[in-house]
């Protein structure tokens, strides 16, 4: 089974950014969403052209989507964290 497409990275990286209103580091959302997406070894040892990850690659994609969206943001390099609006979005949008 291939890795989900980023989309489906969207939800879980937004909640588990929400339970860490201080901010948490990439690898640690990327990691977040592994497990609660339920992704195999095999899985995580997926890699793109470039030989980085995939499902870390496609985990950053969602993190792009919701910084575009005003969600999140990068306040240093690796480090990720809800802005006020992601966080009023998370608490009046409780599931998907």
């Amino acid at each position: 089974m291939s890795v989900p497409s980023y989309d489906q990275f969207i939800e879980p990286t937004l909640r588990f950014l929400a339970a860490h209103p201080e901010g948490a580091t990439a690898g640690e959302v990327h990691e977040a969403a592994a497990v609660t997406l339920g992704l195999s070894e095999a899985q995580r040892q997926e890699t793109i052209a470039s030989g980085h990850a995939t499902y870390k690659k496609r985990s950053g994609w969602a993190h792009d989507r919701h910084k575009r969206a005003g969600y999140s943001s990068s306040a240093k390099r690796g480090y990720w964290q809800l802005t006020d609006t992601g966080r009023a979005f998370s608490q009046a949008k409780p599931a998907p």
